[in-house]
């Protein structure tokens, strides 16, 4: 470990040619996917492949964001004793060769919520940076610019309208903006920011909640959408075939979100004027709004959606339960059956897993620890059962657990248990908004609540056990939880967990 800034030094200057920054949790291109080449498999709990790890003052969601050397990550507040709920968040940077810690900055928040929820807390919002500046998001209700040496440029303020809470829009990047999303609401009483207390105000557009662009260098805003977002929605920036960027935002979700008519809006990246509105009945908003140049994609209810991209109109729908290609374990090893029906689940993905690279829609079933796919051009879908978690014994000997995840301590780096909800114990599989997986290369990193990542080989021409390089983790199971996508730099990769802060890479001494 003491050598590892020397070996970083030398060897990231041979290597200038793979992606040098994640500057946005969906990554450089919009799309959490990038050219390069990132280790296979690696073992927090197994010490292998760790270039260096550092603690994190306390428990967070947020990527973790790289810029010209530097990490930056969001965490709740320190805390001295064992606590369920926060307001404050840390905006942290780190020297990203090292991981020594550079500066930190208090980001402070209206709304008090639970740490740690495995829907969304203060922290799920990424920082964003571009190479000058740094945003940090409280989705509490405040928004602070630094430059890079931790020199505040601005900041604004909210009163987020509390119905509900879920992991949702994450910050995005474009033509010298940073687009959130919150309800313009800037004086209602502090009692509007929780479920109960907001329901008595009621549905009204002026509680809605919208994306918001903000100037990089002034913090003046720059527009406001026409078309609502649900906070349950990952919005998705991309390029239309004729060239201009767009934005696809949906409506819809559980506790019954205000946002109306439910459904998805594709809106012009630069003005935040609507391109179309498709409305769609029950439209389940917790997803990421996936799209490419030819159309947008969506799980609803038991099937897959496609709709025409430049009209919004209906193009495919495919069933993701009948006809189906599944490989399970069977006594003890892998069997592929075709034409299989898949019992009807609660809901159709894991929240946020979903993901398109190449011809292939990814996600994570909602139940049996299936990773699914489905193929674009064909309709084709396939499943691959994973193991739940990969637990590490003392003598570093690995075991598959496949039914059942170990309880999670929630604790952080100095012991203290950061959370109110028992469902953070769980197994990551669900009803859970979890992080969304990451493409460098030929490969796909999936991460779950656990700290269990599967690596999978995404062109794979069969979803079986061939298409699944490794299940690593980002350590010991029962002691590891993590919301948070993993991000890439020039061949390695970076995660966050409730308890530090992680560089991942090939030694190559």
């Amino acid at each position: 470990m003491k050598s590892s800034a020397v070996f970083l030094f030398s060897w990231l200057a041979t290597i200038g040619l793979l992606s040098a920054d994640w500057p946005q949790a969906a990554g450089p291109n919009h799309n959490y996917r990038v050219t390069g080449e990132a280790p296979g498999s690696f073992s927090v709990a197994g010490n292998q492949k760790i270039l260096w790890r550092v603690p994190l003052p306390n428990t967070g969601q947020g990527a973790v964001i790289i810029s010209d050397g530097r990490l930056f990550v969001t965490s709740h507040e320190v805390i001295r004793q064992d606590t369920q709920t926060g307001s404050l968040m840390l905006g942290l940077c780190f020297d990203a060769k090292s991981g020594k810690e550079l500066w930190r900055r208090e980001i402070p928040g209206t709304r008090i919520t639970d740490l740690s929820s495995l829907f969304n807390d203060n922290t799920a919002a990424s920082p964003v940076a571009d190479g000058q500046r740094v945003v940090f998001t409280n989705v509490g209700g405040t928004v602070k610019c630094f430059d890079y040496n931790g020199k505040q440029l601005w900041t604004h303020t909210w009163t987020p309208f509390g119905r509900h809470h879920a992991r949702a829009h994450q910050p995005i990047l474009h033509q010298g903006k940073v687009i959130l999303m919150h309800a313009p609401c800037y004086d209602l009483p502090k009692v509007a920011t929780t479920k109960a207390g907001s329901h008595a105000l009621g549905r009204a557009r002026a509680y809605w909640t919208y994306l918001q662009a903000y100037d990089l260098a002034s913090g003046k805003r720059a527009w406001q959408a026409e078309s609502a977002t649900s906070v349950h929605s990952t919005s998705v920036l991309g390029k239309l075939p004729g060239g201009s960027h767009a934005i696809l935002t949906g409506r819809g979700g559980g506790h019954h979100p205000p946002e109306e008519p439910y459904g998805l809006s594709l809106l012009n990246a630069s003005n935040g004027k609507r391109v179309w509105d498709a409305e769609i009945l029950k439209y389940p908003a917790a997803q990421n709004a996936n799209w490419d140049s030819r159309a947008a994609h969506f799980f609803l209810g038991q099937e897959h959606y496609s709709l025409d991209i430049r009209t919004g109109k209906a193009l495919k729908v495919t069933s993701i339960i009948e006809d189906v290609t599944i490989t399970r374990r069977e006594n003890g090893r892998y069997v592929t059956r075709e034409a299989q029906t898949l019992p009807k689940a609660r809901k159709p993905i894991t929240y946020f897993t979903n993901v398109i690279v190449g011809d292939y829609h990814f996600f994570r079933s909602y139940s049996g620890f299936l990773i699914g796919r489905v193929q674009l051009s064909t309709g084709k879908v396939e499943y691959l059962q994973v193991p739940v978690q990969i637990a590490t014994d003392p003598d570093n000997t690995k075991q598959m657990l496949w039914t059942k995840a170990i309880a999670n301590d929630m604790k952080n780096a100095d012991g203290y248990q950061a959370t109110q909800d028992k469902r953070n114990k769980g197994n990551g599989w669900g009803h859970v908004s979890a992080a969304s997986p990451i493409i460098v290369g030929d490969r796909m990193y999936i991460p779950t609540m656990t700290g269990t990542v599967y690596v999978i080989k995404w062109e794979s021409e069969t979803l079986d056990q061939s298409a699944l390089v490794s299940v690593s983790d980002l350590g010991h199971a029962g002691a590891t939880w993590s919301l948070s996508s993993l991000s890439y730099s020039q061949g390695l990769l970076y995660a966050r967990t409730l308890k530090e802060l992680i560089c991942l890479g090939e030694n190559l001494e």
